[in-house]
């Protein structure tokens, strides 16, 4: 088990790399069918099929057919810890198992128990774990921008999985045999840089038109790394589905066209009421 704890005492599992092997086939907006979306294809230690493994304590939530990958949706019981030092609930899309009659939904793996495999079920040439991770709890949607637990890049028609973000922010990776990294920053445990409990988001759903100009786009979070070229003036909107105070302002975190997440200053004052950027509906 993978844990951590944090500078306020409190511990959590961290993100485990779902494969004792990793050999990435195909990467982050990979050309061939990964266009625009964070995901990853894993072969394990060779064309035979390898094991996957659970990434932390997780509940199985939703299994689709085999015309769909077989599909299987699943979400950590706990808030955890992910690579990139942020602490939320986990969310996961696992592709091309051959078989999951084995776990039904609504089964609880423990982390790093065995509960699938590679495999070639719907449209994949060889045997692989299609992978992808995200932030926060599963939300089912069907009038949004996709249908079910999925998004829809909207440039590419990629579907994936909802707020999906690169798997080196989430996974730690001790214990794994890196044949093929695809140049990604993986880090083991003893790297993760941990700081308070994490960030405290409330669900709320709502529109927010700003009122000021040059207003930032962070990826992810507050602490994700500031888009470049792209901001918010006076008189745009954004419809948000969370909201949190830190560091000096409060802060609203949104799905982006190309099915990210974004996340912007509303405030110049963690003090709900204080120093309005934006007015609310």
């Amino acid at each position: 088990m993978a844990l951590t704890k944090t500078k306020d005492g409190k511990t959590y599992e961290l993100i485990r790399f779902p494969m004792k092997t990793m050999n990435i086939t195909q990467g982050n907006n990979g050309q061939f069918s990964h266009q625009g979306v964070n995901a990853l294809d894993i072969a394990g230690k060779d064309a035979g099929i390898d094991p996957t493994f659970a990434p932390c304590k997780m509940v199985i939530k939703r299994k689709e057919g085999y015309g769909q990958g077989n599909a299987v949706f699943a979400e950590s019981v706990d808030p955890v810890m992910f690579a990139d030092g942020t602490v939320d609930y986990a969310k996961f899309m696992f592709l091309h198992d051959n078989y999951t009659g084995d776990f039904a939904v609504g089964r609880v793996f423990q982390q790093w128990e065995e509960f699938g495999d590679e495999g070639t079920a719907g449209y994949a040439t060889g045997n692989h774990c299609h992978f992808e991770v995200a932030k926060g709890k599963l939300v089912w949607d069907k009038a949004g921008a996709g249908y079910g637990y999925y998004g829809r890049n909207n440039s590419t028609g990629v579907w994936h999985l909802q707020d999906s973000i690169s798997a080196d922010k989430a996974c730690v990776v001790d214990g794994v045999t890196i044949k093929n990294g695809n140049g990604m920053a993986w880090k083991k445990s003893s790297e993760v840089k941990t700081g308070s409990s994490g960030i405290k988001w409330t669900a709320e759903n709502g529109t927010a038109t700003f009122t000021r100009n040059n207003i930032r786009i962070h990826e992810d979070g507050p602490t994700g790394k500031v888009i470049s070229g792209v901001q918010y003036n006076a008189g745009q909107s954004v419809r948000y589905f969370a909201k949190c105070a830190y560091k000096g302002h409060r802060w609203v975190k949104y799905r982006r066209a190309n099915g990210g997440i974004g996340c912007v200053a509303v405030s110049g004052s963690e003090k709900h009421g204080v120093d309005p950027w934006a007015t609310f509906k």
